[in-house]
């Protein structure tokens, strides 16, 4: 090609992309004025809509049809308010928390474990409780999930209903404190020593050691604890002063159950204000984050909010007396004019962390519209990778199929047709029957051999290695490009691929269309832009110089 060319088509698609622009101009204008003209609440409100309408059109008739990892249940049956999940070791001052953000006791409290259910509650117009099997079966709150980790976690459940409350428009979730077994302390030590981290780095047997941890609580706890944070607006995890990360269910947990839910994950030392002498506090600190350094493989660490309930709250969290009794230091030394401890001054300072944390409480609903966004993206990427692998081991498996019966069919024909060329030619009858014979036996011996090979092949791509090779096949940039969150999301989505694959067959898999395929792939690339543009017009409005297409908000 001239100079002169490459010039023009260089020209050519400037003004193709100008002229691309100028259309999509009108569009981000409608979505700035939109998302400006309504109230935070319309504005969650229509988002959800649209998100529902999305994955009812496209993604469940797909993961109905192939046993995609989605739940099998409409979009709109998620928990009605936005809710915060609040776990950590026993006496961490979890349930302080609650009562002090909520502006009444709702939950007891003390030094020893008080409950050992997870408590749902909930703002309403009169106090009320409901136990587990009630509450769950309830389709208005969105938990019947739940229901699938058996009757013991429906006897560790209960709804709590109560009036006048600080906070009328989110839904707490106080977790059982975690505490150490004999099983999980082994664990721990595994944990501390790096082995079962290791392990757990591998995205491919990740699902394999979830499912074989422990059920000591009589139900799932971790699997509980991970449905629960994914769909969480806030997760709080609480440490206090004596068990700071050293409790081998809480690395577990980190490792297992919250993984993937950094970007709403909290991660708090409480009780600080126990600390009489700086380098008390320092020892623990430090001790937490050589801990979390063990499960979290990064080398910087999230930020760990220190902070201390005031008064009352404190108090009742440590017991009343004893070792706590430092508890009430800072308000008791100021309000009597006694002597205050090393740390006083920099309590001051923490007052205001605990304040952000507050903030982040209150801010659940307003993460609740890019949670519901996030969870359309992800639920498109993880039905359409499952969708691509299927095909994949459905494609090969077809192609040795047929391969194998074009091979029996062929030695047949073969055999048959060179019997009636001979005897067309005039060779002895008894010879082209010989032939005939033999072609026929050659072909039976043939199908035998094409379904003891059909069979292997079927085992060989429906093992984890089979269905490994089918992932790297179908993501082969990603795979290349070293991009750890497709990595991550095959992690998630193997074991329903292998269901699927075990359970419908690979002869009976249905095929997925290249125009499927291109469908769901357009729900993160399309859909979900135009909604992130829908709920934060600002950044829109710099991000949108080259939008992948227009979005349809009609």
């Amino acid at each position: 090609e001239t100079p002169a060319a490459d010039r023009d088509r260089s020209a050519a698609m400037r003004a193709a992309l100008r002229t691309r622009a100028a259309s999509l101009a009108p569009a981000r204008q409608w979505l700035s004025t939109r998302a400006a003209t309504v109230t935070p609440a319309q504005l969650a409100l229509e988002v959800r809509h649209r998100a529902e309408a999305i994955h009812k059109d496209v993604l469940a008739p797909l993961n109905e049809r192939l046993m995609g990892p989605l739940e099998r249940r409409e979009f709109v049956q998620t928990v009605p308010l936005p809710f915060v999940l609040l776990l950590g070791n026993h006496s961490s001052g979890k349930s302080s928390f609650i009562n002090h953000v909520l502006g009444r006791t709702v939950q007891q409290t003390g030094v020893a474990p008080t409950d050992d259910c997870f408590t749902v509650i909930c703002p309403g117009t009169a106090d009320a409780d409901r136990d587990g099997p009630s509450f769950i079966g309830d389709p208005d709150f969105g938990f019947g999930p739940l229901r699938t980790f058996g009757p013991g976690l429906l006897n560790h459940v209960q709804l709590k209903v109560r009036s006048g409350l600080s906070v009328d428009n989110i839904m707490l979730i106080d977790s059982p404190g975690m505490i150490d077994s004999p099983q999980t302390a082994s664990r721990a030590a595994s944990f501390l020593s790096g082995t079962l981290a290791a392990q757990l780095d591998s995205p491919l047997s990740a699902e394999s050691q979830q499912r074989a941890l422990h059920t000591d609580r009589g139900y799932d706890f971790l699997g509980v604890t991970r449905w629960l944070a994914e769909r969480a607006d806030v997760v709080l995890l609480f440490f206090d002063p004596d068990k700071p990360g050293t409790t081998g269910e809480t690395l577990e947990c980190l490792t297992t159950s919250l993984s993937g839910v950094n970007h709403k994950l909290h991660i708090i030392l409480n009780k600080v204000d126990r600390f009489e002498q700086i380098h008390d506090f320092a020892r623990a600190y430090g001790s937490l984050c050589w801990n979390l350094a063990k499960v979290i493989p990064r080398k910087d660490l999230p930020r760990i909010y220190t902070m201390f309930l005031p008064g009352p709250a404190a108090v009742a969290a440590a017991g009343g007396g004893g070792a706590g009794a430092g508890a009430s230091l800072l308000t008791e030394a100021a309000a009597g004019g006694g002597a205050l401890s090393a740390l006083a001054q920099p309590l001051r300072s923490l007052e205001g962390v605990r304040d952000e944390v507050i903030a982040e409480v209150h801010r659940a609903p307003e993460r609740r519209v890019d949670n519901t966004i996030t969870r359309l993206y992800e639920s498109s990427r993880l039905l359409h990778m499952h969708l691509a692998t299927c095909e994949e081991a459905r494609r090969r498996f077809a192609r040795e199929r047929i391969a194998q019966w074009v091979l029996s069919l062929g030695l047949l024909a073969g055999g048959q047709v060179g019997a009636l060329a001979g005897v067309t030619q005039g060779l002895p009858l008894s010879s082209m029957a010989l032939l005939s014979a033999l072609s026929v036996a050659a072909a039976g011996l043939g199908a035998l051999h094409a379904r003891r090979t059909l069979r292997q092949t079927e085992a060989s791509l429906s093992s984890q290695h089979g269905l490994d090779a089918c992932f790297t096949h179908t993501h082969q940039r990603a795979v290349a490009d070293g991009d750890q969150f497709a990595t991550a999301l095959w992690a998630r989505a193997a074991p329903t691929v292998r269901a699927a694959v075990n359970t419908i067959g690979l002869g009976n898999l249905p095929h997925v269309s290249a125009a499927n395929l291109a469908r769901v792939k357009k729900v993160w690339t399309d859909d979900v832009v135009a909604l992130r543009r829908l709920s934060a017009p600002g950044v829109a409005g710099v991000r949108s110089s080259s939008p992948p297409s227009t979005p349809k908000l009609n």
